[in-house]
């Protein structure tokens, strides 16, 4: 009975410390394609979802999550492309995206447009959050390409 008892004890434990496996890079531009479209189409409270409480992005200043959706419901992301997006898996849990990003935010309203459009290299910092299989954005920068 104690053989059996310790084998199931064993069984239980390695189940309970499986680890999910690294993502493919596909999994990762999927991530990042969608974090873009539910920027897109003003789903804040999905984008909001999407990244992590301790969030950072560098661009010409640097700013937490709450000062990026004060932006973003201010400022609609109107088009956006994803250029030669490339993904490198720093560990089982954390990637990262980095690619040209070309796009255009509408500041104004629908009968005064003031359309920004930007064209910048970027990276994204994607880390799986522990215990889940759910991954969140950890940073965000963007550096405008030089003409």
């Amino acid at each position: 009975m104690r053989p059996l008892l310790l084998l199931l004890a064993l069984a239980a434990s390695s189940s309970a410390q499986t680890v999910d496996p690294t993502p493919a890079p596909v999994e990762i531009v999927n991530l990042e394609q969608h974090l873009w479209t539910t920027m897109a189409e003003g789903d804040f409270a999905t984008v909001r979802n999407l990244f992590a409480k301790d969030f950072l992005e560098v661009d010409d200043h640097i700013q937490a999550v709450d000062a990026l959706l004060i932006n973003l419901k201010h400022c609609k992301l109107e088009s956006y492309e994803l250029r030669d997006l490339q993904v490198r898996i720093l560990s089982p849990d954390a990637a990262l995206t980095a690619y040209h990003a070309v796009n255009t935010f509408n500041c104004g309203t629908e009968d005064k447009p003031q359309r920004k459009s930007y064209d910048n290299n970027s990276t994204t910092v994607w880390v799986r959050q522990h215990g889940t299989s759910k991954w969140l954005v950890q940073a965000h920068t963007e550096t405008p390409v030089k003409s």
